[in-house]
C-alpha cells in the first residue's frame, strides 16, 4: 500500500509532516491520546508526529491505539527512517502473531 510521503521527519524542536499536510504539533489537553503519545515521545516533536501517524493507521485498521498493542521499538523505527504507516502495519502483524490470529 502506498502511503503519503513524509515531507519532514522533524526533530526535537521541529514537527513531523506528511507531504501536502500541515505539520503535526502538540496541543496540550486537546486529546488524552495525543498527550500520552507526546509523553511517550519525551517531548520530541518529530517522534511525536511519527507516533500520531502510526497511531491513526493502527486505530483505523484494528480499532485500538498504538499504546494498546504489545511493546515495540517505535523510536528505532523513527530513527531508522521508516514510514509510520509501514511501522504501524508491522506492529499490527506482530500483535496478531503474538495473539495467534495471524
Amino acid at each position: 500500500m502506498a502511503f503519503t510521503a513524509v515531507a519532514a521527519r522533524g526533530s526535537a524542536a521541529e514537527p513531523f509532516q506528511l507531504a501536502g499536510k500541515e505539520p503535526i504539533h502538540h496541543t496540550p489537553g486537546a486529546q488524552d491520546t495525543h498527550d500520552r503519545l507526546f509523553e511517550y515521545a519525551g517531548g520530541h516533536l518529530g517522534f511525536y508526529g511519527f507516533l500520531r501517524v502510526a497511531n491513526a493507521r493502527i486505530s483505523g485498521r484494528v480499532m485500538v491505539g498504538l499504546m494498546d498493542l504489545p511493546d515495540r521499538l517505535w523510536r528505532d523505527a523513527y530513527d531508522d527512517g521508516a514510514h509510520p504507516g509501514n511501522a504501524a502495519n508491522e506492529a499490527i502483524t506482530e500483535a496478531a502473531e503474538e495473539m495467534g490470529v495471524a
